[in-house]
């Protein structure tokens, strides 16, 4: 008998998780017999890791706690899913935290996760490389990934990145300093709208964004798909619609919001200062057409991890059910 002859030819199934600074998030998915990549499974838990972050420099205890329970019920799950491999990338709460890499070092002790820490670069690149293979990123193209304690800008031309930037601004980081109230008030909101333009406008000049002309502005991860949503028509989503869900924000409270969106309250909480963020970006890029996607960072990594290539990745599926990225030209 060869040596080869005992190996499996079953395709290896792989989970990838984004341990973000808002939300921990599983996607589980496996190579297809063509070279494409097929995903079948989501989990998504409001952790709010970040939380307080600015104040102390640290992770707290109670939110560290709250990430391992979850990431263990994830590993669990995973399992379950058949995967062989659980690999994670940690963003910004855990880059900057004094307590992050010991967070992590735990992490992959107790769960058996694959885990580190990214910068914002490959958190930029990983993103892109997801999206492409289940969007249209053709044309000029800004994407923004509001996360909650950093927020990625790339701006990209004809399916290439042309540049990327990262922030330590993000949804949970405004909402902890400009919006105590609940709901937020209008002072509020605007205080973290003028906030996000100031990060937001020396990496736009740095990236040499084209303002207006045929820009498309892109938003991903949970503010663009909580964005949808809440609009009435989300292939028509324009400046005034950004400026009446920001409005109603005011008048809905987190627990309401909540159980419209299905999703948990501490997530509701952040939401508003997330849509104030596009707000400020949308004043400042002028773009021709404003659309949403689901976000493409654990995409990004699952190909990473399979040795898929970008180049020849197309996409067929429908946003609500198993995407299936297929080999195309």
């Amino acid at each position: 008998m060869s040596g080869d002859s005992g190996r499996s030819t079953v395709a290896p199934t792989i989970a990838a998780i984004d341990i973000g600074s808002n939300s921990i998030k599983m996607t589980v998915g496996r190579p297809r017999g063509d070279h494409g990549l097929d995903e079948f499974a989501w989990f998504s838990e409001t952790v709010r890791l970040g939380t307080g972050l600015d104040a102390t420099g640290r992770l707290a205890d109670d939110r560290i706690e709250a990430a391992m329970t979850t990431l263990l019920r994830f590993a669990s799950e995973a399992r379950v899913k058949g995967a062989e491999r659980v690999v994670a990338v940690a963003t910004e709460a855990a880059r900057a935290a004094a307590n992050g890499p010991a967070f992590l070092e735990r992490v992959g002790r107790e769960t058996g996760i694959e885990v580190r820490i990214i910068d914002g670069d490959e958190e930029a690149a990983l993103t892109f490389r997801g999206l492409a293979a289940t969007s249209d990123v053709s044309g000029s193209v800004l994407v923004t990934d509001i996360g909650g304690a950093s927020s990625e800008l790339i701006s990209a031309e004809g399916g290439q990145i042309r540049g990327a930037r990262s922030l330590p601004v993000g949804s949970g980081r405004l909402a902890d300093r400009l919006t105590p109230s609940d709901p937020p008030g209008r002072g509020e909101l605007a205080a973290c709208r003028a906030a996000a333009a100031s990060a937001f406008a020396p990496m736009i000049a740095d990236l040499g964004v084209p303002v207006g002309s045929a820009l498309r502005l892109l938003v991903v991860g949970g503010t663009g798909e909580y964005l949808a949503r809440l609009v009435p028509d989300d292939r028509a989503i324009g400046p005034a619609t950004i400026d009446a869900v920001l409005s109603e924000s005011e008048r809905v409270l987190a627990a309401d919001l909540a159980r419209r969106l299905g999703i948990e309250e501490a997530r509701a909480r952040v939401l508003p200062a997330g849509i104030a963020m596009v707000a400020a970006l949308v004043d400042r890029v002028q773009p021709e057409r404003i659309e949403v996607a689901r976000s493409g960072i654990r995409t990004g990594l699952l190909l990473d991890a399979l040795g898929g290539g970008r180049s020849a990745i197309g996409v067929t599926g429908v946003a609500d059910g198993p995407l299936s990225v297929t080999a195309g030209g």
